[in-house]
């Protein structure tokens, strides 16, 4: 396996490897995100008292370096008809001292750019800003840590969902360049705010036109899509965020079992080229790879049982996965993170099709 770092042929297939596995050495390697919510922001019942008992995933908890949860996980806000919020301070609190007592980072996914349908885009990064960072600082007031912030999509839910959803059409016409700009205001506020955090991206593959390490080319899997290249859009984001003295830590793919599936459907194979070619690119850019690890279930046919759902998720992850290291991934870091409804429990690691239990198979074919 490409994660043995000795196994070597040659003296210079060693060196490079050996030189690989340092780089390693400099990362959090192993990032967990269990799925929180039912639908909405209305917590999984399990999800709490799961996650802070070390005897629901002892495995998974014992290479973790990463915990990442959502912005909406933590609101103050009660839902609606409740009075109190989901999780009290004494709760997070609770969350929060038992990661650290484990040496355990943490990670928020948030929006970066967020706007209603009748706001102009104009002023959305420090809108989206000023909303996250008042949640957040519930986390920090309880004593949580930050260190990762990863925004989901900012750039192309401005600019590539109106073209997407028909009842976002006439927000059509964004650019890039605009997008970029709210998102690099709102990671300038943030940043301003909570200094130690890394910064990160996550954008889905299938909005751009992507070269694989071969030459292949892939193009963007909505056709109505203008034509945007990645390496155009990356290279415009690291520049907009050098300009303002910030550094882009980390790069998250999100182009899981149903992406490489879309991409190799023709031949009847994963196809992970366009995983690669980004992986490549992100890294010769010297920013750290991310491949989120994860799958739905099967949704060509309808839901019969949980249960069937729950295993279906199950096998197309590991499928993605093993798909990956085969196809020669190499990325820094491994996110095993979910936001599909299946498998709809959250543990234990030991309790086939549950979510910490995909985790824990994930980690085993690391090894």
């Amino acid at each position: 396996m490409r994660f043995h770092c000795f196994s070597v042929l040659t003296a210079i297939v060693f060196l490079a490897s050996a030189a690989w596995c340092d780089a390693l050495t400099s990362v959090d390697r192993i990032w967990v995100g269990p799925m929180p919510f039912i639908e909405g922001r209305t917590l999984r019942p399990d999800y709490f008292r799961t996650l802070i008992d070390p005897t629901q995933w002892p495995q998974v908890l014992a290479q973790t370096n990463v915990f990442k949860s959502y912005v909406m996980m933590p609101p103050a806000d009660p839902l609606p008809g409740q009075t109190q919020p989901q999780l009290s301070d004494a709760q997070l609190q609770q969350l929060a001292e038992f990661l650290k007592a484990r040496h355990i980072k943490v990670a928020f996914e948030v929006g970066g750019v967020r706007r209603g349908e009748n706001e102009p885009l104009e002023g959305a990064g420090k809108r989206t800003a000023e909303g996250e960072l008042r949640i957040l600082r519930r986390w920090l007031k309880v004593g949580g840590d930050i260190d990762y912030l990863t925004t989901d999509h900012a750039v192309m839910l401005a600019a590539g969902a109106p073209y997407v959803d028909p009842k976002l059409a006439k927000l059509q016409g964004v650019s890039l360049d605009q997008a970029i700009a709210e998102q690099v205001e709102y990671f300038t506020i943030v940043h301003r705010e909570i200094p130690t955090a890394k910064l990160g991206a996550i954008e889905s593959l299938g909005f751009f036109h992507v070269r694989s390490p071969e030459g292949k080319e892939y193009v963007r899997t909505v056709p109505m899509l203008p034509v945007w290249r990645f390496e155009d859009y990356f290279d415009a984001l690291l520049a907009a965020m050098d300009k303002r003295g910030l550094r882009l830590d980390h790069f998250d793919i999100d182009f899981g079992y149903e992406g490489v599936h879309f991409d190799g459907i023709a031949k009847g194979v994963l196809d992970y080229g366009r995983v690669r070619g980004v992986e490549s690119y992100v890294q010769s850019k010297g920013v750290h790879a991310g491949l989120i690890v994860n799958a739905f279930h099967d949704q060509s046919v309808p839901v019969t049982t949980a249960a069937k759902a729950n295993h279906e998720a199950y096998e197309h992850t590991l499928a993605f996965y093993r798909g990956y290291l085969a196809a020669g991934g190499q990325a820094a870091q491994i996110v095993i993170q979910t936001w599909q409804p299946y498998p709809d429990t959250t543990g234990p690691e030991s309790a086939p099709d549950t979510v910490l239990n995909i985790a824990r198979d994930v980690l085993q074919v690391r090894r």
